[in-house]
Order: C-alpha cells, then sequence, then structure tokens
C-alpha cells in the first residue's frame, strides 16, 4: 500500500486548530492598503521576493488602480523541497488541501491527476488546479495555472531555493486577474516563505470579450471594483494564516509519507 495514495485515511493527526496571522500581518492588515508604484509580476517579483531583505507584509495600490500584496513567512523545519512536495501532494484532494487552512479551504479539484509521476513540480507545473477557498468572507471560485518559475524571471535550476509560479482566474467571472509568486528559500533551523500577489491585470478567458472589455476592464475604476481594498486586505491575512499553519505540520506529514531519509 503507497502511503502517498492512502495517507489520507490516516489525515486527522495533522488537522491542527488555526492559529491568528502573525503580529506583524495583523499590523499590516490594520495599516490598510498603501499607495505606491505596481508593475506587472513578470517584471517585479524577482526583486521584489528574491532580494536579500524579506519581503514585507504589505497591500499597495497603484494609481491605475493594480494591486500587489507581499508576506514574508518564516516556516521553521520546513526545507524548500518540502514546499515543492506539498505543491504536488496535496493538489487532488480536498482533504489534503483543507489542513492548509481549515477555516477557509473548501474544496480542490485538479485538472489532471499526477499522482503517478514523480514527485514535486512534475506535479504541478502545467497543470491547473481548481479551488474554492474564503479569501476573507467571500468565497472564491479560483483556477490556479501553474507556470514554470522562468516565466516570472526566476531560475529554476537553483539548488538553494524552490519558486512556484502561477496565474490565477475567477472562474464564475471567467477572467484571469492576478498571479501568484511564492519564493523559498533555505534558513537556520527551516526556509522562509516570500509570497507576492499581483492582481488586477484582468482578462477574459473569450477572446471577443476580451477584445471588447478589455481596455474597460483594465480602468482604474473597474480595478478598484473588482479588486476592492478590503479583498487585498483579506488575501494578506489569508496568507499569513495559511503559510504559518502549513508550517506546524508539513515537517511531520513529509516525513510519514516520503519517510524520514527522504531529501
Amino acid at each position: 500500500m503507497s502511503p502517498d495514495l492512502n495517507v489520507d485515511a490516516a489525515l486527522d493527526a495533522y488537522r491542527l486548530p488555526l492559529l491568528p496571522a502573525p503580529p506583524r500581518v495583523l499590523q499590516a492588515v490594520a495599516d490598510g492598503v498603501a499607495p505606491g508604484e505596481v508593475r506587472a509580476a513578470q517584471d517585479e517579483a524577482v526583486g521584489w521576493l528574491a532580494a536579500e531583505r524579506p519581503c514585507p507584509a504589505r497591500a499597495v495600490r497603484a494609481p491605475d488602480g493594480r494591486v500587489r500584496v507581499t508576506c514574508c513567512t518564516d516556516l521553521p523545519g520546513v526545507t524548500p523541497a518540502m514546499i515543492d512536495w506539498w505543491f504536488g501532494w496535496h493538489l487532488p484532494s480536498s482533504a489534503r488541501y483543507r489542513l492548509w487552512h481549515p477555516a477557509a479551504h473548501v474544496k480542490a479539484v485538479v485538472r489532471d491527476d499526477r499522482s503517478a509521476r514523480a514527485q514535486g513540480r512534475e506535479r504541478y507545473i502545467g497543470n491547473e488546479s481548481y479551488v474554492d477557498e474564503y479569501i476573507g468572507r467571500s468565497l472564491r471560485r479560483l483556477t490556479i495555472a501553474f507556470v514554470e518559475p522562468a516565466a516570472f524571471g526566476f531560475d529554476a535550476r537553483a539548488s538553494d531555493a524552490v519558486t512556484i509560479c502561477a496565474n490565477t482566474s475567477d472562474r464564475l467571472l471567467g477572467g484571469q486577474g492576478g498571479s501568484l509568486v511564492h519564493h523559498v528559500v533555505g534558513t537556520p533551523g527551516g526556509a522562509q516563505m516570500r509570497s507576492g500577489f499581483w492582481l488586477g491585470e484582468i482578462r477574459h478567458r473569450v477572446p471577443l470579450i476580451d477584445q471588447g472589455l478589455g481596455g474597460l476592464l483594465n480602468t482604474r475604476a473597474m480595478r478598484r471594483l473588482i479588486v476592492p481594498d478590503r479583498m487585498a486586505l483579506d488575501l494578506l491575512q489569508h496568507c499569513g494564516e495559511e503559510m504559518n499553519h502549513l508550517a506546524r505540520f508539513l515537517p511531520s506529514l513529509y516525513g510519514a509519507v516520503r519517510g524520514p531519509a527522504s531529501p
């Protein structure tokens, strides 16, 4: 019996109560959305997430209405390889997905179940995850389309870091409006996850609608309507909660599924 395929029957040990986000994240949420410059994720993700300094917990809105949310999470006992494994392992199962944020994660379905493939990025890059989750009080039905780190300027060959990159879209509205990057680097005793979300570059999945409404959807007023400040702040708090929660159970789960000798 493969523990990778059958561990769902023993997930109770990893169903932990959710703790509040770290104080620095809660303070950033209380501070509100700050004004600033925001470029496309492809143009600035490396600068924000791969620099020597950790990225701040902050939500920033540009004059044109686009938003960038950044959050830095210390992950004691976690390695970058564990994060790479997690993104490949949890995709096919709602029960696994709910471990990550028991209060907000509802459902996850993957386009291609690649459980028989090698661990890690072989399972998620080029794949799509269809998730239902609460961001704040709003239930979002999202498509997360994972892409190569090179699409955002990161070197996938780096041995000391793992970068998870994806484009996100709203399944109800039919529009792609965001990008996410989690850049994970090793630290003494664990890892640090530097997360960034870029929202407001809106494209509709139907080409004719995109051609007809693309200009309207990407005005300042429409971006603020589609991505209000409350959504950006809720996303910041959500990220602070789920990434800290993940660190609490991931090392033991990884060891149970992969075995103590796994890298």
